[in-house]
């Protein structure tokens, strides 16, 4: 499957590709840049992206007063957990978390992952295990990864 390839802006020390970053959303300052098009508003709040590629063009961020490297970036793959009937490799789902407010259980990041909203299309690119849940449903761990 072909990764949507995104071009956004990270600071200059942290452009290195298979560097993960959690786009937290816009500062404070950016709506009155001149790059804000290209560096927050084509990457979604809550994701995480991985960098693929950089690009040789490095911006002045005048907001922040610091270096900004051009980068390409895809949505990253997210360990999550799903019910085990789903769980094949390659298979496109929509991803939905389970009705379970037990904070305390081993994998409730897993089944709330950050960087993932019930509802989104995702590809499973690995099924790793079994694990045991307590609601009694046959669950596994997978890596997720949104498509577009």
């Amino acid at each position: 499957m072909d990764e949507k390839r995104i071009v956004t802006l990270v600071g200059k020390s942290y452009a290195k590709v298979g560097n993960l970053f959690i786009y937290r959303g816009p500062g404070s300052k950016c709506k009155d840049c001149e790059y804000s098009k290209v560096c927050t508003e084509n990457v979604e709040p809550g994701r995480i992206y991985k960098i693929v590629k950089i690009r040789d063009r490095i911006l002045l961020c005048k907001q922040y007063k610091i270096e900004m490297q051009v980068v390409e970036v895809v949505n990253a793959e997210v360990s999550a957990v799903i019910p085990s009937v789903q769980a094949i490799q390659g298979a496109v789902i929509t991803f939905r978390t389970p009705e379970c407010s037990r904070e305390e259980c081993a994998y409730y990041d897993l089944c709330f992952p950050e960087g993932l909203k019930s509802g989104d299309r995702c590809i499973i690119s690995d099924v790793i295990q079994s694990v045991p849940c307590s609601l009694g449903v046959p669950r596994k761990k997978v890596l997720l990864q949104l498509v577009s």
